[in-house]
């Protein structure tokens, strides 16, 4: 299993850094990987909520659906996410900071058949990508 750990110190209250970050209709406008993404199940997000969307990685795009398995408002929130051949645990956390909330986002990965192989690689790609990630969550929020 991959791990891929990563966080951003936001100038923002946690409200709005857990708002834009748990809201499958705004992932495509932070996460530079998924140019696609929407909420299935009905109601508000709660664990049990479903998910798709496409991840487009190293010139590849890959549909993946979610289920969230964590969700306690403005302090976690985690999905399982399968796009066939890879699974990733996702855990993002909000903490309050003095200056406003340290988002960290955390990937644990398990690769199947041959993108086993290219794991390296994308694993790789994943953390340059969540890094500008984090990046465009700070931008959001605090502007």
């Amino acid at each position: 299993m991959a791990h891929i750990e990563e966080s951003i110190e936001i100038n923002g209250p946690v409200e709005k850094v857990f708002a834009v970050t748990t809201d499958a209709a705004q992932w495509s406008r932070w996460h530079t990987a998924i140019p696609e993404a929407e909420q299935t199940s009905k109601g508000p997000v709660g664990v049990g909520s479903t998910f798709k969307g496409v991840t487009r990685l190293m010139g590849r795009s890959m549909p993946w659906t979610a289920t969230a398995t964590e969700y306690e408002p403005n302090k976690n929130f985690g999905k399982n996410i399968d796009s066939g051949s890879v699974f990733i645990e996702q855990h993002n956390t909000f903490t309050p900071t003095p200056g406003g909330t340290k988002f960290t986002l955390t990937y644990d990965m398990k690769f199947s058949g041959c993108m086993r192989i290219l794991s390296p690689f994308i694993v790789n790609a994943m953390r340059k990508e969540m890094k500008k990630s984090l990046v465009n969550v700070k931008e959001i929020v605090e502007k």
